[in-house]
């Protein structure tokens, strides 16, 4: 009740200050009056009466300043107080304040922007009922596997699962064709098969209708049902309300839209979200055939009744405090069907391996990502380094307040003088720091939220439209904001205010501004300019290693003929169509695309170039090789048509290449690459060789070249390729060789493959030099963006330079003055004022060169084709560093060369 009463008091004292004073006034006037008539009791005139209580209980006013400063709103009103002055002082400032507040904004901005990005890759969980509570089945293994899992054993750990509290399986998220029944434009959309548990098992429920069940998860393509999401809804229908019922067509297949999930859930694929859930039933009718992995199976049939084909990921729900019992319960039902397949390994070793697999449960409150994954390292790099630009501008605003305080020492002499205390002062002073923070803050907020839509665009490669990860200011980037201006601020405030607050009254009242300057030392000063050049060496090192990373990345040779190709992306399965019309297709395309004039070759592949396209193939028996102990025999694997190696310019190293006679031939014709010779027939021809998986059925007719076919980050390895007319899979990609500047013939191309099939939907028509610089955009991001921390903060650390020089060169006016005068030459005092600044840069660089090799550590794992410790990157970044700083430096050496000595000496 009394901290009720002391807050109520405390408001009403502050909104209602004048009526609340008269109260206080009244009332010590009462207890004076009181205290004058007991006196005139005991005998004094009124007059001698309320000179002894005033002499008693002392001044009315200082009474008054007493009860004040007992109540908490008395700390708030004096906070106001400091407020307003700070702004006023500000305002008297208006040069100092610009600079502060926009170098502030920079930083505090440029760290809210890229919390904003770590917070929603890296922190945030899913919106769904107690995420906390998600796990994700993983298979452990001691050699590689897809991770996924069949229809049926989902079915087998539903069904005997006792710790969870559900379990639901999913596909992955893919692009589909779909139009609204009774319109003619066909959009693509983004689609993924779920479970009837799904929606119920994560606790999302629609908005409109209802969500997929189990009952829709029965029978073989019998549920032709779907739900959208709430932003599909929006985006696509305007939120119309009778949207229930309404008929669309994904890939042929017929559905009906029977509710609308939450516009906060998209799925559980942070950077793909989904446009429509479809239940598991209807895989083949929708024709998904991606991200899967398959033995003793056949994919061209419906997938669900195979235990082969391992396409689903599963997830559950564990009540807390019992995991342990939940991994138990899954693996003794996984361990028994383990136990079945391993009766049929001959080999003794293999089978303890394969004995030695396990399931474990994974958290899934954040769900899935592949950019958290990947972007994970950068991110932390990018974090530590922006929180250096902020440090770098926290010395430079340090060293501002620094020069500012010289000019007030008069002022806080006279304050103290008169009774303030130090700790008020230094309180004061605290204030105006953090008011310029949060000024600084507020406008940084607008750098985050701009920074942080571009920085997820670079991040994940949007160019247009809306962003998959909606990153921006919100809650927790506000919170994040606040505290940083807050700590900025008193970072920033309290050496300068320790500092200004430390005064000789006598001799500070009675100098000018001038001669308190002389006596005012400046090591602290240089100390943080040594410290700014430091901390921009560090920067301009990383900016400089990932740029030459970068470069590195762009000018490898990838195997292939980048500045001549063209790809065109294709998706054949959604139209449905059989074997032989895929052959007939992709005949025609090639044939009419050779037509084009400027067009050299054209052919068909299952996979195009730099696609972070992978087919790995696990298992497979080479003659004459002989495997190790658990060794995992990884081949990649990719389907080409003829002139396949010529029109991408990979060189045909020995045997030869494909015909169309061998379309009809038995074995399976087979090229591999150097990587796959070195690995499995070190010392022996490959050509005439044969491999396979339970059969010898494919023959090794060439070797090529090497090349980093999927990306080229990464490093070639064992692949083999095989002729697109005896395989069943389609081919989803033809590149096209030009003579000229591929992108001259992308509108043709284009043209000429819609003239071949209509039906036939045209993913994209894309140049190879631009899809290598799709697959860096991670590399260019950080690139880029140390760049920026690098160079703003070399600019600040040299602006910092300038200025301490500057304020130097004019508190030494006199002292220059009088060497000029005793016979020094101008040239004497530019080296001297150089050197000096030179001092200070060889101090920062001296403490810096340390931290450089300390931090290479952890950017070793990001660069590409040169070492964290690269001498030229580290020299190059000191020249730099040295000859910006020594241009800054040469401003205020070459004004006190300038000096005049007759000048100078009346200077004061």
């Amino acid at each position: 009740m009394s901290l009720l009463r002391s807050l109520s008091d405390g408001l009403r004292s502050l909104f209602r200050k004048e009526r609340v004073e008269g109260e206080l006034d009244e009332e010590l006037r009462g207890f004076l009056e009181m205290a004058v008539e007991e006196k005139i009791k005991k005998g004094m005139s009124r007059k001698e009466a309320l000179r002894a209580v005033r002499l008693e209980r002392g001044s009315l006013e200082i009474t008054k300043e007493v009860v004040r400063s007992a109540r908490w709103e008395f700390f708030v009103e004096t906070c106001l107080q400091d407020l307003r002055y700070a702004a006023r002082g500000l305002r008297r400032n208006p040069g100092f304040a610009t600079v502060a507040i926009l170098s502030l904004a920079l930083g505090i901005g440029a760290n809210s922007a890229i919390f904003s990005v770590f917070d929603h890759v890296m922190l945030k969980s899913l919106p769904v009922e107690k995420p906390q509570e998600l796990r994700r089945i993983r298979l452990e293994a001691r050699t590689r596997n897809s991770g996924r899992f069949s229809y049926i054993e989902f079915q087998r750990l539903r069904d005997s699962s006792q710790a969870s509290k559900g379990m639901a399986a999913m596909s992955r998220v893919v692009n589909v064709n779909l139009r609204v029944d009774g319109e003619r434009q066909q959009e693509s959309a983004r689609m993924q098969l779920v479970s009837g548990e799904y929606f119920p098992l994560l606790g999302v429920y629609p908005i409109l209708g209802r969500t997929l069940t189990p009952d829709d998860n029965r029978t073989l393509g019998k549920h032709p049902v779907a739900v959208i999401s709430g932003s599909y809804w929006q985006r696509r229908f305007g939120g119309a309300p009778n949207i229930l019922g309404q008929a669309i067509i994904l890939n042929g297949a017929h559905l009906t839209i029977i509710g609308v999930g939450p516009r906060s859930f998209s799925g559980v694929w942070m950077e793909a979200p989904v446009d429509v859930w479809v239940p598991l039933m209807m895989q083949a009718d929708v024709r998904y055939a991606q991200h899967y992995s398959a033995s003793n199976s056949d994919s061209t049939k419906p997938w669900v009744p195979q235990d082969g084909i391992r396409w689903l990921d599963l997830i559950l729900r564990v009540k807390r405090g019992a995991e342990a019992e939940a991994v138990a319960s899954v693996n003794s039902v996984f361990q028994q069907r383990v136990r079945q397949q391993a009766e049929t390994i001959g080999n003794l070793e293999e089978r303890k391996l394969f004995l030695q697999r396990a399931l474990v449960l994974d958290p899934f409150n954040r769900g899935f990502s592949d950019v958290r994954r990947e972007f994970a390292a950068p991110l932390f790099v990018l974090m530590a380094m922006v929180a250096l630009v902020l440090l770098v501008a926290c010395a430079n605003i340090a060293n501002l307040l620094l020069a500012r305080g010289a000019a007030r020492q008069r002022e806080i002499a006279v304050r103290l003088s008169i009774g303030a205390s130090r700790a008020r002062l230094i309180r004061q002073l605290l204030t105006e720091s953090v008011l310029l923070s949060s000024v600084g803050a507020a406008l940084g907020l607008l750098v985050a939220h701009w920074g942080s839509s571009l920085l997820v665009r670079m991040a994940v490669g949007v160019k247009a439209g809306s962003a998959p990860i909606a990153a921006g200011v919100d809650s927790s980037v506000l919170i994040f904001t606040a505290a940083l201006a807050v700590s900025t601020g008193i970072l920033f405030g309290l050496a300068p205010a320790f500092r200004m607050t430390r005064v000789e009254l006598n001799a500070a009242l009675k100098a000018g501004t001038r001669s308190v300057h002389r006596r005012f030392r400046m090591s602290l000063n240089k100390m943080l300019v040594s410290s700014q050049v430091a901390l921009s060496l560090l920067l301009i090192v990383g900016a400089g290693l990932f740029g030459r990373s970068l470069r590195n990345l762009l000018h490898l040779d990838g195997g292939f003929d980048r500045g001549h190709l063209l790809t065109v992306r294709i998706d054949p399965q959604s139209v449905g169509y059989d074997k032989a019309q895929l052959g007939d297709v992709s005949r025609r395309l090639v044939e009419r695309v050779e037509s084009i004039p400027g067009v050299r070759s054209a052919a068909m592949a299952g996979c195009g170039l730099s696609d972070n396209c992978y087919n790995f193939e696990d298992g497979l028996q080479i003659t004459g090789y002989q495997t190790h102990s658990g060794e995992q025999m990884l081949v990649q694997g990719n389907i080409v048509g003829t002139k396949y190696f010529s029109t991408i310019g990979m060189q045909l190293l020995e045997g030869r290449d494909f015909s169309d006679r061998d379309a009809e031939k038995a074995p399976i014709f087979a090229i591999i690459n150097e990587a796959m010779v070195r690995r499995y027939f070190a010392g022996r021809s490959a050509i005439g060789q044969r491999f396979g998986s339970g059969t010898y059925d494919r023959e090794i007719i060439g070797v090529v070249r090497d090349a980093r076919v999927s990306s080229v980050q990464e490093a070639p390895v064992p692949m083999a390729y095989y002729f697109l007319p005896q395989m069943t899979a389609p081919a989803e990609a033809m590149e096209v060789r030009t003579a000229a500047d591929p992108r001259w013939s992308v509108e043709e191309v284009r043209k000429v493959v819609t003239d071949v099939d209509p039906n036939l939907p045209i993913i994209s028509v894309t140049t190879l030099s631009d899809q290598v610089n799709e697959n860096v955009t991670q590399e260019r991001l950080v690139a880029f963006l140390t760049f920026v921390f690098g160079g703003l903060a070399l600019g600040l650390a040299c602006f910092g330079l300038y200025g301490v020089m500057s304020y130097a060169v004019a508190r030494r006016t006199p002292e220059l003055g009088l060497r000029m005068a005793l016979g020094a030459s101008r040239q004497q005092v530019l080296w001297n004022i150089l050197l000096e600044s030179f001092g200070l840069v060889g101090f920062g660089l001296a403490v810096g060169l340390p931290s450089v090799v300390a931090a290479s550590k952890l950017l070793s794992g990001l660069l590409f084709g040169l070492t964290a410790s690269d001498p030229l990157t580290i020299w190059g970044a000191i020249v730099i560093l040295v000859g910006v700083a020594g241009i800054a430096a040469s401003i205020p050496a070459f004004r006190a060369a300038r000096i005049d000595p007759l000048v100078a000496l009346r200077y004061e």
